[in-house]
């Protein structure tokens, strides 16, 4: 019996401990960050989009690029959240809507879809080449300015739900 006890007590200590340990998120540089995000996330090619665009009407397409960036040309109807606020933006708030991504070339938006995704957002994509592929391929498909969504009040949060709310 008291083998059992023993056999029990050191089983609970290294469950214990087990618990309490950290995973590595360290990475040598930013680029390996970028891949790894990126094994994790559904891609979209910039010909797949616009097949989305035309077939299916309202979309929510994220440019997580600075402002002055997306001022200077952007993809229609897509709406401006810089990567350093989006997880705290109000303009990204319905968890059912499907939002494709896209920054410069990929790496800001394979970094935005894991965050969106830890926020549980269920239908995030990436735009595979960004912006830069965007325009090589659809070049008199680009939007200057603030855009129309640019000054459009935020839609309202969704309720979280669970009792009595």
């Amino acid at each position: 019996m008291k083998t059992y006890k023993l056999i029990f007590v050191l089983f609970i200590i290294v469950f214990i401990a087990g618990c309490g340990a950290k995973m590595d998120n360290t990475y040598a540089d930013v680029s390996q960050k970028v891949n790894e995000a990126q094994n994790n996330i559904t891609k979209v090619s910039v010909d797949d989009l616009k097949a989305i665009i035309d077939n299916h009407g309202e979309i929510k397409i994220i440019d997580c690029r600075e402002k002055e960036e997306y001022i200077n040309g952007h993809i229609p109807e897509a709406i401006n959240v810089p990567r350093g606020v989006l997880e705290f933006s109000s303009k990204v708030s319905n968890r059912r809507d499907k939002i494709y991504i896209y920054s410069e070339n990929i790496n800001r938006a394979s970094l935005a879809c894991p965050a969106l995704k830890l926020l549980k957002f269920k239908d995030v994509y990436l735009i595979d080449g960004g912006w830069q592929q965007w325009n090589k391929s659809y070049p008199n498909l680009i939007e200057e300015g603030e855009g129309e969504s640019g000054g459009k009040a935020a839609p309202k949060a969704e309720e979280s739900g669970g009792c009595g709310g």
